[in-house]
């Protein structure tokens, strides 16, 4: 079949560059995608297990349920309305306990609400209370207050009821796109060269490109950029016209970074970026950079190895990665390893007091239990190409700390018919089962 490419070249010439080149190239694709449901699941009834009351949440839930001045009358800082202090201690949680914060939640809930309290005698008891005194300063705590407390319920009621769930059904959707691509290079009187890269797609919106500037030094990007441990280590091959879910990517935590820098020399590639906002350095309130490094050698008899290394820190959270590669003839194994460091666990800690209009103290509770858990992702690889065809299987699981792995493996095949490639690919995505058949065209 005859292959008409609908590529553009022009040559510019430019006040004090030697020449610059722009080409226009497109893809395309039509396809299905049929992904499996899920049964319905049935309502749990609750347990009878609790989560431990640690000391922070101690010094927090005692300071809410202190006893109330006037009965049925609610303070800023404290959430009990009845005339018996709401204690809390350092230990198991027990049915009482969780039933208490619940009460205290309501009560705060209604306060804002301007209705009386949950445990009022009559509707009559109204919330009457200088703490109450309508400042948005105020009732903007307690707010805060309230989402403390409902974070903490949320780290004790672990024998909540489940809520059953509805059958999800077999969906088969139809899938295409058109994408043009714009590229722009050239080269200065003295060597330096330069460049661009941007899409758009069918839909008549426009994607962010990059550009760069490179020489001897390396080479510094701008625009929509990957981050620097993903350039270097990368990802699974992929299978499907459409990714079929595309579960053989690794969720880098340095995807939106704008701004790098790469160099490449005997072999070995290094880069490293980071994400400038406009106006402002986000790296300012915290660390937000990535870097990767790669060898890659010619090993003999058509063998070549590669081998990298990636990190990145955006906030509190550390990213580490590492990728092996071997390619001989026409099969192509990769291996590639993450583990996700999420910051360290954080306890609901003692509070501290401010006082605001009167004499009444208000009280500010710590950050909220947050676990923070870390994961760990391994993955690996295999494609081999047969002339105009190849195949490819991947294998992906990932573990969390006190969480059930969810694994991920998928198997497609591709044939060139040149210019059109069909595309087909299955994947079972944590026990939901994805089909994906199609062709892709390019231009």
């Amino acid at each position: 079949m005859k292959h008409t490419l609908l590529a553009t070249t022009a040559l510019v010439a430019m006040t004090g560059a030697a020449a610059a080149e722009i080409t226009i190239s497109g893809t395309a694709r039509i396809g299905i995608r049929t992904t499996e449901g899920a049964a319905a699941i049935a309502s749990a009834a609750a347990g009878t297990t609790y989560g431990t009351i640690d000391a922070g949440m101690t010094t927090t839930l005692n300071q809410f349920g202190k006893v109330a001045t006037t009965a049925n009358q609610l303070l800023v800082d404290q959430f009990n309305v009845t005339t018996v202090a709401k204690t809390f201690s350092a230990a198991t949680a027990t049915a009482t306990d969780i039933s208490e914060l619940k009460t205290m939640i309501a009560n705060g809930k209604n306060a804002l609400a301007g209705i009386s309290p949950v445990a009022a005698a009559t509707t009559a008891d109204r919330i009457v209370n200088e703490a109450l005194a309508n400042t948005v300063v105020e009732r903007t705590q307690m707010a805060a207050d309230i989402a403390t407390m409902e974070a903490i319920l949320a780290a004790l009621d672990v024998s909540a009821s489940t809520a059953a769930v509805a059958k999800v059904a077999d969906t088969t959707v139809g899938q295409n796109r058109v994408r043009i691509s714009f590229a722009g290079s050239g080269e200065t009187d003295g060597g330096l060269t330069y460049g661009f890269s941007a899409r758009a797609d069918h839909s008549n919106t426009s994607n962010g490109g990059s550009q760069y500037i490179s020489g001897a030094f390396g080479k510094i990007s701008m625009g929509d950029l990957d981050g620097g441990d993903e350039q270097m280590v990368g990802n699974l091959s992929g299978v499907g016209s459409n990714g079929a879910g595309s579960h053989q990517e690794f969720g880098y935590q340095s995807a939106a970074h704008n701004i790098g820098y790469s160099v490449s020399m005997a072999g070995v590639s290094f880069a490293a970026t980071t994400d400038l906002v406009r106006g402002a350095d986000a790296t300012a309130t915290g660390s937000n950079s990535a870097m990767g490094v790669k060898w890659s050698g010619d090993m003999g008899g058509g063998t070549t190895v590669g081998i990298a290394l990636g990190t990145s820190k955006i906030g509190t959270k550390t990213e580490d990665s590492m990728s092996a590669s071997v390619s001989m003839g026409g099969l192509t194994i990769k291996a590639v390893s993450h583990s996700n460091d999420n910051g360290p666990k954080v306890a609901a800690a003692a509070s501290t007091a401010q006082v605001f209009t009167g004499t009444q103290a208000n009280w500010i509770a710590a950050v909220a239990k947050a676990d923070n858990l870390d994961t760990d992702t391994t993955g690996l690889s295999l494609s081999y190409a047969m002339d105009a065809m190849s195949v490819t299987a991947y294998t992906r699981t990932e573990s969390t700390s006190g969480v059930a792995d969810k694994d991920y493996s998928g198997v497609g095949f591709t044939y060139n018919m040149g210019g059109a490639t069909l595309k087909a690919g299955f994947v079972d995505a944590n026990d939901i089962s994805i089909m994906d058949f199609g062709v892709n065209f390019s231009f």
